[in-house]
């Protein structure tokens, strides 16, 4: 049942256009939140909740002594999310996000300053800081901030986007610094999300195509030519010495199989051998729940970066295709969403959400099936990982909140 408000432009003129104060009052809607995309996030937290377990039990039970050490810690955190997402649906505006967003931003660039200065090293990679009993990977809140940063840049300079000085310098400002942080912390999913990210939301705020076409076939032409020249890049001498992590998936990401024992990479083909393994071994309807024999030691971690591959060989080409469909449902259902937004930060924060969505999505399923080099990028809603999956329900909470709001003119009221 939607609550009725009558709320006069005098009072709210921050979202009224000059035609709506003209014709009268405006009736504001403020509904229930959006069913459709409240319940495939639940359906996604549902079956990572699951598949966490079923992947995890075996080398928690090896390591820790306890088969549900992960299951455990994991729930912890989706009943925490869960709590979160609701709270925030119901009573948080995107005025107030609106009005922190900056400071948000900065809060979180020092936590990640903090990271590189005295964060501890976890999988060879020091991206993780204690904040009281909890680990805190500052990246997960840097991607949220900087979608944010950006949705309020472009909406208080809508006018001036168009430009060269408003509608790209600054983006880079805002790019630059976040990119020197997590080159810091090796973590180049991080820095590779992250710009793209910015791009997107460049093109989502209108900059000007002639600028977005030359800096999108710039980086085209990088990429093309980094795959097509991959044993010259990894025989130069700068990768080797400032980009080693890059060099070594680099180098195996070409043939992971010649690299799965191989002391000078330390074995760096062995994951995405397994992977890919496990993805073979499931066939159309898979091997059945709980039954994969990559995890029993064969897939390092698996319920993390690599749990897609599990439930590849537990559930098959099946299973998998239904979780590609429900994030596709819900990332289009999140675009829908934005699309019926009235106000401008709105409709670019819940996009901006939605591509973020999308590209781990992407990104993580090209890693497990050796499409590109790994990245070390997690799977929303189904990787192990408690920041990672509280950071991804405060933003779903952000889009239910946005969209139970909707806003018409009645100039006969």
């Amino acid at each position: 049942m939607k609550e009725k408000r009558l709320v006069s432009p005098e009072k709210d003129k921050g979202e009224f256009t000059e035609e709506t104060k003209q014709k009268g009052v405006l009736i504001r809607w403020i509904g229930e939140v959006d069913r459709p995309f409240m319940f495939l996030v639940i359906a996604l937290v549902c079956i990572g909740s699951i598949m966490v377990f079923s992947a995890s039990y075996a080398y928690a039970r090896t390591w820790y002594h306890d088969s549900y050490y992960f299951a455990k810690k994991q729930i912890q955190y989706v009943v925490i999310g869960l709590i979160t997402m609701m709270v925030i649906s119901k009573y948080i505006r995107h005025r107030f996000v609106l009005k922190l967003t900056w400071i948000g931003y900065f809060i979180a660039v020092a936590l990640n300053v903090a990271v590189v200065l005295m964060g501890f090293i976890g999988n060879g990679a020091q991206r993780w800081i204690n904040i009281g009993p909890f680990s805190v990977q500052p990246s997960e809140i840097l991607k949220f901030m900087t979608i944010l940063v950006c949705a309020k840049y472009i909406s208080d300079n809508q006018a001036r986007i168009k430009t060269f000085r408003f509608g790209i310098l600054p983006f880079a400002v805002i790019m630059v610094p976040s990119v020197i942080l997590l080159y810091f912390q090796s973590h180049l999913s991080a820095i590779i999300i992250t710009v793209l990210l910015i791009y997107f939301m460049m093109f989502l705020g209108g900059s000007s195509m002639k600028w977005l076409g030359t800096i999108g076939g710039a980086g085209f032409a990088s990429a093309a030519f980094v795959i097509t020249n991959v044993d010259t890049i990894t025989g130069w001498t700068f990768v080797q010495e400032k980009l080693g992590h890059v060099y070594n998936r680099l180098l195996v990401w070409k043939d992971p199989f010649s690299y799965m024992k191989d002391v000078a990479t330390g074995d760096a083909g062995w994951q995405p051998s397994q992977s890919l393994f496990a993805i073979s071994s499931g066939g159309l309807w898979g091997v059945g729940l709980g039954q994969s024999m990559e995890k029993h030691g064969y897939l390092p971690e698996p319920q993390n970066d690599y749990i897609f591959s599990i439930l590849c060989e537990e559930m098959g080409f099946a299973g998998a295709f239904i979780v590609i469909c429900l994030f596709a449902a819900l990332i289009m259902r999140g675009f829908y969403i934005a699309k019926n937004c009235k106000d401008r930060f709105c409709q670019l924060v819940v996009s901006g959400l939605m591509v973020k969505m999308g590209l781990q999505v992407i990104l993580n399923i090209a890693v497990v099936t050796n499409t590109i080099p790994s990245t070390g990028i997690s799977l929303p809603f189904i990787s192990c990982g408690g920041s990672a999956l509280l950071i991804t329900l405060v933003e779903m909470g952000l889009v239910l909140s946005i969209s139970r709001y909707s806003y018409t003119m009645r100039g006969d009221v």
